[in-house]
C-alpha cells in the first residue's frame, strides 16, 4: 500500500507541466480511439465482406490504447520509482474498486468478454428482451442496435452472470427464421415446395446453403386448425434480416393468390 511518506515524496518532485502534458496524453488516447471507431465504421462501409473481421479487433486495440497508453504516459512523464509504482497501483486498484465498485465491475466484465468471446462488435444477439446488433464493446457497457433502430446500453457485467445467444457467432452472415401462417385446406406439400423455392431465389439469401421448411399445427379460439411453416435460412448479411423477411412474406402471399394452392 501506498504511505503518506511515498506519496509526498512524489507530488513534490511533480509540476505543472507534467499534470499538462498527462491530461494531454489522455485526451490524445481518447481521441485516436475515435479516429479508430470512425475508420473502422467507413472501412466497414466501403468494404462490407470484411465488416466482421474488422470489427473483431477494435473492441481490443481500445482497451490495449486505454490501459496501455494511460499507463504509458504515466511512466514516461512523472518517472516513478518502482516501490512507489507498485505501491501506487495497489492503492488506486483498492481506492477506486471501493469507490466506484460498479464501474470496476463493468470494466473487468469487459475484458471477460473480449476473453471469452462469446459475441463480438457486428453480432446479432438476444439478451433478455433485446434483440439487434452488437455496435460497441467499451470499458463500461456494450451498445446494441435494435431493429427498430433503438440503441440500448447493457453494464458489461450483466453478461457475464445471464445467458446471451448470438445468431451470426462472427460470421457475416446469419441464420434467421420466417413463420408463414397456413390455412387447413391448403396442401401442405405444395407450400412447402413454394417455400424452398421463394428462399432460395430471394438475392439476400445464401442459395450455396440448405433451407429447411418445418411445419407446426396450431389450434385457433374457435377451435380450426391452421399451420405454421417456419423457413430456416441462412443470410448472405445479418444486416439483411428485416429486407429479407419483408421481402419474403410479400413474395410469398403473391405466390398464394396466384396459385390458389388447394389440397389436391
Amino acid at each position: 500500500m501506498l504511505t503518506s511518506d511515498q506519496a509526498f515524496r512524489f507530488f513534490s518532485q511533480v509540476n505543472m507541466i507534467d499534470i499538462g502534458l498527462f491530461t494531454g496524453s489522455i485526451v490524445t488516447i481518447a481521441l485516436i480511439v475515435t479516429g479508430i471507431r470512425r475508420l473502422s465504421d467507413w472501412i466497414s462501409k466501403k468494404f462490407p465482406s470484411k465488416r466482421m473481421i474488422i470489427f473483431e479487433w477494435i473492441p481490443i486495440l481500445n482497451f490495449l490504447l486505454y490501459f496501455g497508453g494511460i499507463f504509458s504516459a504515466f511512466y514516461i512523464i512523472f518517472e516513478p520509482r518502482r516501490e512507489f509504482l507498485i505501491a501506487f497501483m495497489v492503492s488506486s486498484f483498492v481506492a477506486i474498486g471501493f469507490a466506484i465498485k460498479d464501474l470496476v465491475a463493468s470494466i473487468i466484465g469487459g475484458i471477460v468478454l473480449l476473453m471469452d468471446r462469446p459475441f463480438q462488435v457486428g453480432d446479432r444477439i438476444s439478451f433478455q428482451d433485446y434483440y439487434g446488433e452488437i455496435l460497441r464493446i467499451g470499458l463500461r457497457s456494450v451498445k446494441i442496435l435494435t431493429l427498430d433502430e433503438s440503441i440500448v446500453t447493457i453494464p458489461n457485467q450483466r453478461f457475464i452472470s445471464e445467458g446471451v445467444s448470438s445468431s451470426s457467432a462472427g460470421e457475416l452472415g446469419m441464420m434467421t427464421t420466417v413463420d408463414v401462417y397456413v390455412p387447413q385446406e391448403v396442401d401442405l406439400y405444395k407450400v412447402k415446395d413454394l417455400l424452398q423455392k421463394e428462399a432460395k431465389k430471394n438475392p439476400y439469401v445464401d442459395s450455396r446453403k440448405k433451407t429447411t421448411v418445418v411445419a407446426k399445427e396450431t389450434l385457433g379460439i374457435n377451435g380450426t386448425v391452421s399451420f405454421i411453416m417456419t423457413v430456416k435460412c441462412i443470410l448472405k448479411d445479418a444486416r439483411l434480416e428485416k429486407a429479407f423477411q419483408t421481402d419474403f412474406l410479400m413474395d410469398v402471399r403473391r405466390e398464394f393468390k396466384r396459385r390458389r394452392l388447394k389440397k389436391g
